[in-house]
């Protein structure tokens, strides 16, 4: 029987102070299985409300925000020498981390137990729960 391995890992962050733990971690996975990692950030989607040129504006926030997030995750990727990629996508964090390890053929995804989230006292947040139970790759939770 063929051992496929781990080739891709997706690596979900948002503007939390876990995001950098969360690619610490999945940087060690990479470097041991020497797979790539796609570091996804999902952003909010723009209200279709808006008309022009508010909803360029708003647009642009949001990516310049999206940019900010991932850009010192990057960095520590550059600096570890790991093959890497940026993808930011827009919607529900959870759908969209399904879909992105569908869609990018990734044999693991590495997240955080929690992101940004007002329920302080929950033990898994609601998109690692969602993710743990939906996707059709591993999944390695990251405290």
């Amino acid at each position: 029987m063929e051992r496929k391995g781990i080739k891709r890992i997706l690596t979900p962050v948002d503007e939390s102070l876990r995001s950098h733990r969360v690619v610490e971690r999945a940087a060690e996975m990479a470097e041991t299985f020497h797979a790539k990692i796609i570091l996804l950030h999902v952003r909010q989607k723009v209200p279709d409300i808006l008309g022009e040129p508010y909803y360029q504006k708003v647009l642009d926030k949001f990516f310049k925000k999206a940019e900010m997030t991932t850009a010192p995750l990057k960095k520590l990727l550059e600096e570890s020498g790991v093959d890497h990629e940026v993808l930011i996508l827009e919607g529900d964090p959870a759908q969209a981390i399904i879909v992105a390890a569908e869609d990018e053929k990734c044999d693991l995804i590495v997240m955080g137990t929690r992101g940004l989230s007002d329920f302080k006292g929950m033990a898994l947040g609601s998109v690692s729960h969602k993710v743990l139970h939906a996707a059709d790759c591993m999944v390695l939770l990251v405290p």
